[in-house]
């Protein structure tokens, strides 16, 4: 696969990398200590945590870009911030 872009909005910003097999455990390592509810950090793992990422290079091939939204905090105080991975030519 080739080079990505990815970031995190309000938390990492657009960083170049030579493989999504870079990204993830950046973009895993920056959010994995956050206040997410459960369910959700579960579905964050099994997108960008250890052993995800086919889903994401899946829509690389076809679409060149997969973003999903991280919610951090509790139910009723809680940022959003976009999780984006771009395929880049450096």
């Amino acid at each position: 696969m080739s080079a990505v872009r990815a970031g995190i909005a309000g938390i990492l910003l657009p960083t170049d990398f030579p493989s999504l097999d870079h990204a993830l455990p950046v973009l895993w390592e920056r959010v994995r200590e956050l206040p997410i509810r459960e369910a959700h950090r579960d579905f964050i793992r099994i997108c960008i945590g250890p052993g995800g990422g086919q889903g994401i290079a899946n829509c690389l091939s076809r679409n060149d870009t997969w973003s999903v939204t991280l919610y951090v905090g509790e139910m009723t105080d809680w940022t959003s911030h976009l999780i984006t991975v771009t395929a880049h030519q450096p």
